[in-house]
């Protein structure tokens, strides 16, 4: 379970902070191969939804789509923030099968983005000799997943997006990469009576969807993958003076994580198993951000908050040209 967290800090922070040993990972896949989907679930679930509903965030700091020439190139950093409930789970709540907490140890224990240190030990049922000791979090305080996205002006006041974040390979861990595409149109231009609010109003929708693959154990083609992908649909509003511009969105959010530990195990009590560990997250609901936008020149910095399940600070600056 070591390797988890260190492969999770790795695929979030872009770069490759630990690296631990693959028999932590076969020895947590010991007595009972529901119960470690069940414990792996629990655990991961905060980074697998986290990651799903940032994916959804930093599409848009205007509801002003680009003119037919404009365009921009933006970074943008949407940074989730774990909500407090989801930094611990109860062990009791899972109905293991094979593992039950042992006397004397704590029942609650915490997920990957709960603290380091964890006193919980799992012992079998059946006989009380065989033991478990569950891993602590990685204290993750946020979560970030920056993205490079371009938007360029279309005719009938429409607005293309396309973010990317280039496949990057981190050798001896693994790679990451992601894509996405959006489309902005302001249709209130259309209609006679809307067309004189003095402020844009258009509607967005937008695609992402973010990979990775990290090594366990590369020689045994042993790997931990994660497949997120996220689309929204929103109506923007926003209202510009000189330089600065105030935007909002509200409307609908879907994101799914799937999260696989692939490959051959050798377990001493399982036996042999292949692709032991399948997950997947998913969140849907509504969503609403609002944002302030600084314009100086060609540049654009812009800071957005997002409610919804998790709290989603967005921030970044680009090369605007309208």
């Amino acid at each position: 379970m070591k390797k988890f967290k260190g492969l999770v800090l790795a695929s979030i922070l872009l770069v490759p902070l630990a690296t631990f040993s693959q028999e932590d990972v076969v020895d947590f896949l010991s007595g009972s191969l529901k119960d470690a989907n069940k414990l792996s679930k629990a655990y991961l679930e905060p980074f697998g939804k986290s990651l799903g509903m940032s994916l959804n965030s930093g599409w848009y700091n205007s509801a002003n789509p680009h003119g037919l020439l404009g365009f921009d190139i933006t970074f943008t950093m949407p940074i989730t923030i774990p909500v407090s409930s989801d930094k611990t789970f109860n062990i009791n709540d899972l109905n293991l099968e094979y593992w039950e907490v042992k006397t004397g140890s704590s029942s609650t224990t915490p997920t990957v983005v709960g603290g380091k240190s964890s006193s919980t030990v799992l012992t079998d049922k059946l006989s009380g000799t065989a033991e478990l000791n569950v891993p602590g979090g990685a204290n993750l305080q946020f979560i970030p997943a920056p993205i490079i996205q371009v938007a360029k002006g279309l005719p009938f006041n429409t607005e293309i997006v396309g973010r990317y974040f280039p496949k990057v390979n981190i050798s001896g861990v693994g790679n990451f990469g992601l894509w996405g595409v959006g489309i902005k149109n302001e249709f209130k231009e259309y209609i006679p009576f809307f067309k004189r609010l003095p402020f844009s109003m258009s509607v967005f929708v937008g695609y992402t969807q973010f990979t990775s693959t990290f090594d366990i154990n590369k020689a045994q083609k042993q790997k931990l993958e994660f497949k997120s992908s996220g689309y929204t649909a929103r109506l923007l509003v926003s209202k510009s003076i000189p330089v600065l511009t105030v935007y909002g969105g509200l409307g609908y959010n879907h994101s799914k994580t799937d999260i696989s530990v692939l490959g051959t195990y050798n377990t001493a009590d399982l036996g042999t198993l292949t692709d032991p560990i399948s997950l997947n997250f998913a969140n849907n609901g509504f969503a609403a951000n609002l944002g302030l936008r600084l314009k100086l020149a060609i540049l654009a910095f812009h800071f957005d908050y997002s409610l919804g399940e998790y709290g989603i600070f967005n921030a970044g600056v680009g090369i605007n040209f309208r």
